[in-house]
């Protein structure tokens, strides 16, 4: 039976006495195979209790999870503009073999014989 301690760090996130240990140690910056030897638990029992604390904290990254225990806000991520090709309008209008922009490798899809010739 568990007892439920209400003074444990981590329970108004609701997160079990293990759990608050875990994430105690992934604050600290410690790996999944330094909290398995740290606290005498197999790496795969260590990643349970990193899934676990993941879902009840509502996060999906240690740095996440790391920010939520600690009180602070998320960092947010700088949101980087993806270049976008030009689609030609018409025939003739492609630059490069077989539609391929300058520099651009190209794959080309060949059907070989029983011998790997074409």
């Amino acid at each position: 039976m568990r007892i439920d301690d209400r003074t444990t760090p981590g329970h108004d996130l609701g997160l079990s006495k293990r759990e608050a240990e875990v994430m105690e140690l992934i604050a600290t910056g410690h790996s999944n195979g330094e909290i398995a030897r740290l606290l005498f638990l197999s790496e795969k029992t260590v990643k349970n209790h990193v899934n676990r604390i993941y879902a009840k904290l509502g996060v999906d990254s240690r740095m996440t999870a790391i920010c939520r225990w600690r009180g602070e806000p998320a960092p947010s991520v700088p949101s980087t503009p993806v270049p976008s090709t030009p689609v030609p309008s018409a025939p003739g209008q492609i630059p490069g073999e077989d539609g391929a922009q300058a520099g651009q490798a190209v794959l080309k899809l060949v059907r070989l014989d029983g011998q790997g010739r074409a």
